[in-house]
């Protein structure tokens, strides 16, 4: 029962009230034929695609949303933000193409130390099994070449509730430098790895000199530094993806 399906998650969005910012945003992680259960399909992926833009949802960058807040700098009518976590190869070979395709932007969280510095040297990350191939730093500048806004996702993907408050500073602002010096262009916007985090982090993270953060639906908010972000799975259906969008009007 789809339409069920759809209308809890409309239910879940209303009843979490001020939990979620203005802008709603959306993340994903793979985008390629796994088993997992946030593995989406490239051809389900396009649907989603599809079904956002046929809502009338227009995407829009985490930096104009910072710019809408801090100066009232206008945003399109029914703004989204489409995030993609993990920096993995296929946010360039499938992602990238797709959103090109239809007119859309979106934000990728890298890990710097999972960037190969060429294809020789690309790193795979395996997680429960499967091999992940993920960007090399040629493929991140691309993306941003392309109009993509580039963040950081933890130094090496470290969850940070587990860290000393000194080793959660490194993984924070290390991060942020690295990438910046790999990529030669400014970091200012951080997820948390594993979408966890608690309110030490986030002072590390305006520490930092991030502008703004994401986190997930266990521990976002309307708080610029640990911003909700809905999840897309690999079971989300084009519908139950319009009716979350929809909610949060």
């Amino acid at each position: 029962m789809r339409w069920l399906a759809a209308a809890l998650c409309a239910f879940a969005l209303h009843a979490c009230g001020g939990c979620r910012g203005e802008v709603p945003i959306l993340t994903w992680h793979a985008v390629a034929q796994g088993s997992g259960s946030y593995d989406v399909a490239p051809p389900a992926f396009a649907r989603q695609l599809d079904a956002i833009r046929a809502a009338g949802f227009h995407t829009v960058s985490l930096h104009e949303v910072l710019a809408h807040q801090d100066s009232g700098a206008p945003l399109p009518k029914k703004p989204v933000v489409l995030t993609f976590d993990d920096g993995t190869a296929d946010g360039f070979t499938t992602v990238l193409p797709a959103l090109r395709a239809r007119g859309m932007k979106a934000t990728f969280f890298l890990v710097p130390a999972w960037l190969g510095s060429d294809e020789a040297h690309r790193h795979v990350e395996v997680e429960e099994g499967v091999a992940r191939p993920c960007l090399t730093v040629q493929e991140a500048r691309a993306l941003h070449a392309a109009g993509m806004e580039l963040g950081a996702h933890g130094l090496a993907h470290l969850r940070l509730a587990g860290l000393s408050e000194e080793s959660a500073r490194e993984q924070i602002g290390g991060a942020r430098s690295l990438l910046a010096q790999l990529l030669g262009i400014p970091i200012d916007l951080f997820a948390y790895p594993y979408n966890s985090v608690r309110r030490p982090h986030r002072a590390l993270v305006r520490e930092a000199g991030y502008r703004a953060a994401v986190a997930g639906v266990d521990h976002g908010s309307s708080d610029r530094f640990s911003l909700y972000r809905a999840p897309v799975a690999r079971s989300t259906t084009p519908e139950e993806l319009v009716a979350t969008l929809s909610a949060w009007h």
